[in-house]
C-alpha cells in the first residue's frame, strides 16, 4: 500500500499546475472555523500526531490508530509541505461544513488533498471526519 501511495505521489500529474506554483497560504475561509484552520496548519507543518490529537472529542479515540492514519505521511512527508491552498468551503445550514485543501511540495508534481468535515453541536465546532489522498478525485468522491 505504501509503495503504491509513494508511486502515486511521485507520478501524479497536477490538474492545475498554477495552483502548485508561487507562494500560497492555505487561506482562511470566509467565516472560517478556528478548529479547521488549526488542523490545516498542523497538516502543512507535518505535525500529524498533533493534528489527530487536536481533532476533538469525536475522533480522540483514533489517536491509538495513529500509524494507520499517518504512518505513510511520517515516512514520505515528515517535514510537511511548502504550500497549501483551500479550494472548497461548503456550508450547509444549519450546522455542517466541508473544506478541501491542497498541499504542495516543490519535489512533487501533484498535491495531497485533505478533506475536513465538521458539524456545530451546541455552539462547538466538531471534526467528524477527515481524509487525505494523492488523487484529487478520490477526495472529491467523498463530498456529501
Amino acid at each position: 500500500m505504501r509503495a503504491f501511495f509513494l508511486a502515486a505521489v511521485l507520478t501524479l500529474s497536477s490538474a492545475a499546475p498554477a495552483i502548485g506554483q508561487g507562494t500560497l497560504s492555505c487561506g482562511a475561509a470566509p467565516d472560517s472555523w478556528p478548529l479547521f484552520e488549526q488542523l490545516k496548519t498542523y497538516f502543512k507543518k507535518g505535525e500529524y500526531m498533533t493534528f489527530l490529537e487536536s481533532s476533538g472529542p469525536m475522533l480522540e479515540h483514533e489517536v491509538e490508530n495513529y500509524e494507520a492514519y499517518f504512518g505513510v505521511m511520517d515516512e514520505l512527508f515528515p517535514e510537511g509541505f511548502h504550500r497549501c491552498q483551500t479550494v472548497l468551503v461548503r456550508d450547509e445550514k444549519p450546522a455542517f461544513r466541508q473544506e478541501i485543501t491542497m498541499y504542495f511540495r516543490d519535489d512533487m508534481r501533484g498535491p495531497i488533498t485533505l478533506l475536513l468535515t465538521g458539524v456545530m453541536i451546541r455552539g462547538s465546532m466538531q471534526l467528524v471526519y477527515f481524509n487525505y489522498n494523492s488523487t484529487v478525485t478520490a477526495v472529491l468522491d467523498e463530498l456529501r
